[in-house]
């Protein structure tokens, strides 16, 4: 399950559900999402969204604060 409760970025929920559940769809049938990731179909446009960004294996951002705020 995934949820927020702050309210930040409350209107995206649906699509991230998406992701999700593409994501949980793909490696219950095997598929190593890591090696093989997902591509993702926008219901209503069409789009396809690369979903190798939540890959464990995604590179690290140095960048980052290693904090939810990124």
């Amino acid at each position: 399950m995934a949820i927020g409760t702050s309210g930040n970025q409350f209107k995206n929920a649906p699509l991230i559900g998406g992701f999700l559940r593409a994501i949980v769809e793909q490696t219950e049938n095997g598929v190593d999402h890591d090696r093989d990731p997902v591509v993702f179909k926008a219901p209503y446009t069409g789009h396809t969204i690369d979903l190798s960004t939540f890959s464990r294996l995604r590179p690290v951002n140095d960048k980052s604060s290693g904090t939810v705020l990124g």
